[in-house]
């Protein structure tokens, strides 16, 4: 039995156990990518391997339109580059800490996005010089200093060569998420190419998530809450060269 036959079985089987009970029932989104892989049998850890048989899995509300997080990469130059930026274009948004900054936004490849109502935001692909770069607009200036590398970015898309995507009906038992895991689809071969004309065109969306920590010994120092490379569903299909509907 190969990986692909492997997984598709598994998620036949998981499939027919109907609704099942959230395992986390203490997590903001009830846990519903925890508790499929539970059935899974994968080992809840932080690593940057693929989840199970060199397949990642993500996993979402049926009917959902929220975007998938692809990965998440900081940029590759200049060094401290989330410091800087939340510096340059951050805002106090907690009256109580008069003193710290914060940086969120999502930023396109085909137009600029506003930024607190002062900067504009969009990302630019510089096939010339392998880099994809994130360009502030602030009047009249362009601020051009942080990229991507190209070798870097692909390193972010080499865990998703092998991608399984799985929806679920999700219903509320006694205060309590259960979810019928009823679809899925698998993406196979992952295209670097045709990952920076999505890009280009806007259907994959970079999200900066700078916060900065309040407390203790990294008091003042940027902390980033998932900043990173996200897409709808519906885009992943021109990403792989192969994919199959289960």
């Amino acid at each position: 039995m190969n990986k692909v036959e492997k997984i598709v079985k598994e998620f036949n089987r998981i499939k027919k156990l109907g609704f099942v009970k959230s395992n986390r029932v203490k997590n903001k989104d009830g846990g519903i990518g925890n508790t499929f892989e539970d059935y899974l049998g994968v080992e809840e850890n932080n690593l940057k391997d693929p989840d199970f048989e060199g397949f990642e899995i993500k996993t979402q509300r049926e009917l959902t339109s929220s975007y998938i997080t692809l990965f998440s990469k900081s940029p590759s130059y200049p060094k401290g580059a989330n410091a800087i930026l939340k510096e340059k274009y951050g805002e106090v948004r907690d009256s109580s800490f008069p003193d710290l900054k914060k940086l969120y936004a999502s930023v396109f490849g085909n137009k600029w996005s506003e930024v607190y109502g002062k900067y504009f935001m969009k990302m630019h692909v510089d096939y010339s010089n392998n880099r994809v770069y994130l360009h502030v607009k602030n009047g009249g200036e362009i601020y051009d200093e942080v990229y991507w590398n190209f070798e870097d970015l692909e390193k972010g898309l080499n865990k998703l060569n092998k991608l399984f995507v799985v929806s679920a009906e999700q219903k509320s038992i006694d205060n309590i998420y259960h979810y019928h895991y009823n679809s899925g689809t698998v993406f196979l071969d992952i295209d670097f190419n045709e990952f920076l004309k999505i890009l280009e065109n806007g259907f994959i969306q970079f999200d900066i998530r700078i916060g900065v920590y309040k407390s203790g010994k990294n008091y003042g120092k940027p902390h980033d809450h998932g900043s990173g490379f996200r897409i709808k569903k519906e885009s992943l299909y021109g990403l792989y060269k192969e994919k199959l509907e289960l």
